[in-house]
């Protein structure tokens, strides 16, 4: 069996040596390469649980994080995951919201600025399957609404967040300029012929997602994108799938 360039070193005695010159340190730094398989689109996905299990070992900000569990007091609205979404069926089998782990980390932190103001988080979708955004141009086709499955989406790789706002005293959801995920120009950033509560709501979230990271998508009030999404996996695993590796995970790391 081949022995490790580390092991090889090490065993003789050279490793130490090296590293105090600071010839080594660019070799072992370079980043895990994966070889990952490609869709019909050509674009590379992780559809694998042990391929996502491996990238999420060698950097834990790589792991998918169950939002119901990041904000225990948000609200959640997962449409693909019942009939009223904009193709009128069941896209998701369970009702989740995925994030990667940084990205989860910063709405956090978005949710408790906005709590100081008496407002809560209400989410429709975040971490979306590969395979779903396929669906979504095959069937719709504009890509002003929907990704290109040759670049994939930032919700693929659970860089991006649909939300909306709630009234922390009541419960109640606040008005916006559109409905969720509404194709219409009351859809977008630079919509103004609304009335003023609407338009201060919608500029409440925006104020604090960017705060945190996120910038918008102009055509959806609604969507957000977090920093450094360009290079991020694009994943292909149902919600379910990802949880049950995660909890994989959680023991491997506690033994």
């Amino acid at each position: 069996m081949k022995k490790s360039l580390s092991s090889r070193f090490c065993s003789t005695g050279l490793l130490a040596y090296f590293l105090s010159l600071g010839l080594l340190s660019p070799l072992l730094a370079q980043p895990m390469t994966y070889d990952l398989p490609k869709s019909k689109y050509g674009l590379p996905v992780v559809n694998d649980v042990k391929i996502y299990k491996k990238i999420v070992t060698a950097d834990p900000d790589n792991e998918l994080v169950d939002m119901r569990q990041i904000l225990p007091d948000a609200q959640f609205d997962v449409t693909y995951a019942d009939t009223t979404n904009f193709l009128k069926r069941k896209l998701y089998p369970t009702a989740d919201v995925f994030m990667r782990k940084p990205a989860a980390m910063a709405i956090r932190q978005a949710s408790e600025n906005l709590k100081k103001q008496g407002f809560g988080l209400l989410l429709f979708d975040g971490y979306r399957p590969y395979a779903i955004t396929v669906l979504f141009y095959e069937e719709h086709g504009d890509t002003t609404f929907v990704a290109d499955p040759r670049k994939g989406s930032k919700h693929n790789r659970g860089m991006a967040i649909d939300l909306s706002l709630f009234d922390l005293k009541t419960g109640k959801r606040l008005s916006m300029p559109s409905g969720y995920d509404e194709s219409t120009p009351r859809a977008y950033h630079n919509y103004m012929d609304s009335d003023s509560a609407s338009l201060a709501h919608r500029a409440i979230l925006r104020s604090a997602m960017e705060k945190v990271g996120f910038a918008i998508f102009p055509w959806e009030w609604w969507h957000y994108d977090f920093k450094g999404w360009e290079s991020c996996f694009t994943y292909d695993l149902s919600h379910e799938t990802i949880r049950q590796a995660n909890k994989t995970l959680s023991k491997a790391k506690a033994k």
